[in-house]
């Protein structure tokens, strides 16, 4: 076997690709809070902090999507889930741009 497809072998934390998938999934997360904060920050009560809050939430949950997509057949329940639960954080980050 290839090195490649050895560093595949094992439990599935023990697997690069899903530290890779956490790491990608949480960043993606947290710059979606810090861009949407920031549009807030910087146009308080202004129709513009909602534009950025939502485009950047439909960049977000673009990328966590193609992320889904990108990982290799078996897909590992904990890769999904971080995505999972980044998806859900962008989407309940959103929701008050949306509604407020």
């Amino acid at each position: 076997m290839s090195e490649a497809k050895n560093s595949e072998i094992g439990e599935p934390i023990d697997r690069p690709s899903i530290y890779r998938t956490l790491l990608i999934a949480f960043v993606i997360w947290s710059a979606h809070f810090a861009i949407s904060y920031a549009g807030v920050l910087v146009f308080p009560d202004a129709g513009i902090a909602r534009i950025i809050a939502i485009g950047a939430g439909l960049i977000a949950i673009a990328a966590l999507l193609g992320q889904v997509l990108r990982l290799r057949a078996p897909r590992s329940p904990l890769a999904l889930g971080a995505l999972g639960l980044a998806g859900a954080g962008v989407i309940f980050g959103t929701f008050p741009a949306i509604v407020g």
